[in-house]
């Protein structure tokens, strides 16, 4: 019987598994916003993009905090800079 709902979730997931990631991820958001609100939903789905976007930076081995100095360093005047 477990090997049976073992290979149906397996079968399930294999065919159009974008579909049904999509459907799942859809599903979470809205009952989301139903319990917390949109904005709070919201905030939390921009802190997990900003999270996603870091840590992605850090699984790629550059090293993102002298790419974020070099940035500054472009940016900011130099009478600001301290470094």
């Amino acid at each position: 019987m477990i090997e049976a709902i073992k290979s149906f979730v397996i079968d399930l997931f294999e065919s159009h598994r974008t579909r049904k990631i999509g459907f799942i991820t859809g599903l979470i958001t809205g009952v989301a916003i139903l319990i917390l609100g949109f904005f709070n939903t919201l905030f939390i789905f921009l802190c997990g993009v900003i999270g996603l976007f870091v840590g992605s930076r850090f699984d790629s081995k550059d090293d993102l905090v002298e790419k974020i100095l070099h940035k500054l360093d472009e940016l900011l005047p130099e009478n600001i800079q301290r470094w």
